[in-house]
């Protein structure tokens, strides 16, 4: 079993067997510069997404002993197909967080057409949310520095959502499917 967040939800997804799309992804941070945060984030922290090695990046990651994926929030799933996606053949569980503008761009597997790859997936699309409660909770002493310097939404929820319960239904979707 593997179960991973945002980018480690890619990571749990290229385990279980689905492969990148470099040209597709570099096309997509060409698209969405401004609007998909995996991309600003990567090429304003100075990296050469389009200079990286697409063999590596598009290479097989797949790991046997892998019986069970869980990704929530995954990124990198921009611009595939579905040669991208049919090695993965294990029980498959997708868990989106936050609709409309709570919705990042980067993980919309809907948008994306990533959902519609892997027609075998559980999906649980959970709102109100966003992709940054599924960080731990929250304390007085992170959310001000963050609101003061005008970081990363990760301390601001949405109205009417609730991370500890979302951790909470995120746990259970997984012992769920592990019967557990």
């Amino acid at each position: 079993m593997a179960a991973g967040f945002s980018y480690g939800g890619w990571t749990t997804l290229a385990a279980g067997g689905v492969q990148a799309n470099h040209a597709g992804f570099v096309q997509h941070c060409v698209d969405h510069r401004d609007t998909s945060s995996h991309c600003n984030d990567l090429i304003g922290g100075g990296v050469n997404i389009a200079g990286m090695d697409a063999n590596a990046f598009d290479a097989s990651y797949a790991d046997p002993r892998i019986t069970h994926v869980t990704a929530v929030d995954p990124g990198l799933i921009w611009n595939l197909d579905a040669a991208h996606t049919a090695a993965l053949t294990v029980p498959t569980r997708l868990i989106a967080l936050g609709a409309g503008e709570d919705r990042l761009l980067a993980t919309d597997f809907d948008q994306s057409g990533f959902a519609a790859l892997v027609p075998h997936a559980d999906i649980t699309r959970i709102a109100p949310a966003s992709h940054f409660m599924f960080l731990p909770l929250c304390t007085q002493q992170g959310a001000t520095p963050l609101e003061a310097e005008n970081d990363d939404p990760v301390c601001t929820d949405p109205a009417g959502s609730d991370r500890a319960a979302l951790h909470d239904q995120v746990i259970d979707l997984i012992a769920a499917d592990l019967n557990l």
